[in-house]
């Protein structure tokens, strides 16, 4: 018969090694476990001495620190899912998660979920001792925490399942299949997509940031005024995605098609800074555009603050930049290049003044400003 130690607190013994030692030892044993969280890494730690127990039960609870909208499975399922998903693609995780499938799969193997009230109690019960503290299992609860577990032999095992596991575990609700689907539909599970599920999940991944980053550039703007700039639902998209790129690069470029509305996009941008920051901005564009650009600007009630390229190319471009802009480069935040292709050329004035210019609006303000190139031949 097993002698265990009264305390168990991952300091000269760890909790990982005590399982697996009474595991050793008891190899029919029956355990039963519960936990408010888990992970299939802690599972690795004792899964060569598991094969032989004669029944696993895991009682998923209920942690005050689980405080969201969704529901305690669902929360469950989402913090186990990141941690799959954040494996590293390789045999080991491969076979990890496989073989914790197939033990699950086992007909004494049971996973229930008890999401009534908060069942933060920790318990690893066997047959002939029984395990109680405040590890989880998982492998901070089980190494290298400093936890506090107290061991205790038969009666206390044996009143502990009974009296204190059962009540918990009947009203607990199954939850081994949404466990098993979940491992099942990860990167390293058995099961198929089609062609079309595969092709949405890679644009997803792809595009993950920018859409999280719309949605909450959505929630930041409820409150704003109604845009004058009225575009089409492909234009409005256009301009999430460019907000989206200039909140993380500072900078993007629109190359949509002729005829497709990149005035409009860079316009609604424009508005966003002139009107709603109150920030000064710089539309720089070909001399021929001038008459354009001007009734734009002007149809949003802002001033003009317009610059030719053929003016960035001169001399004396500093001085224009200044007139355009209102006589100082303070607090200009955006600049607009249309027909920005003219621009390939790094051994021309316009391409050298260009950079000229933005490191002077970066000294002036501690800061780069945002750039908008506009362009259908990129």
């Amino acid at each position: 018969m097993l002698i265990p130690k009264k305390i168990i607190d991952n300091s000269d013994t760890t909790l990982k090694d005590f399982l697996n030692e009474v595991l050793a030892v008891q190899p029919g044993t029956r355990l039963d476990i519960t936990t408010a969280f888990f992970s299939l890494k802690a599972y690795a730690m004792v899964k060569d001495n598991l094969g032989q127990v004669r029944r696993f039960r895991l009682l998923l609870g209920k942690a005050p620190e689980i405080l969201t909208d969704a529901t305690l499975g669902e929360e469950l399922l989402r913090v186990l899912r990141e941690e799959v998903e954040g494996y590293d693609l390789s045999r080991e995780n491969e076979n990890l998660v496989k073989d914790f499938i197939q033990f699950v799969q086992q007909e004494n193997v049971e996973v229930r979920l008890y999401d009534k009230t908060f069942l933060h109690g920790k318990a690893y019960i066997f047959d002939n001792l029984v395990v109680i503290g405040s590890s989880n299992f998982t492998p901070s609860g089980l190494t290298h925490n400093t936890e506090l577990n107290s061991v205790s032999l038969e009666p206390e095992a044996r009143y502990t399942r009974q009296e204190w596991f059962e009540k918990f575990w009947v009203e607990a609700r199954d939850f081994k299949e949404e466990l098993l689907e979940l491992l099942e539909a990860s990167r390293f599970g058995s099961k198929e997509y089609t062609p079309y599920q595969i092709f949405i999940k890679a644009l997803y991944e792809l595009q993950k940031e920018d859409i999280e980053d719309i949605l909450s550039g959505e929630k930041a703007r409820e409150d704003l005024p109604k845009s004058k700039v009225n575009l089409a639902e492909f234009q409005e998209d256009a301009v999430k995605r460019a907000f989206s790129r200039l909140r993380k690069y500072r900078g993007v470029l629109v190359a949509d098609s002729v005829g497709l509305g990149k005035t409009w996009i860079a316009k609604r941008i424009i508005e966003e800074f002139g009107f709603y920051r109150r920030r000064k901005f710089l539309v720089v564009i070909p001399a021929q555009l001038r008459g354009m650009w001007r009734d734009e600007i002007k149809d949003l009630i802002l001033a003009e603050s317009l610059l030719s390229q053929e003016e960035l190319a001169m001399a004396d471009f500093m001085e224009k930049v200044k007139n355009a802009v209102g006589g100082d480069l303070a607090d200009v935040s955006l600049v607009v290049v249309d027909e920005s292709h003219n621009f390939r050329n790094p051994l021309s004035n316009r391409w050298e003044n260009f950079f000229r210019l933005l490191e002077a609006i970066e000294e002036r303000n501690g800061g780069r400003p945002y750039i908008v190139f506009l362009t259908a031949t990129p």
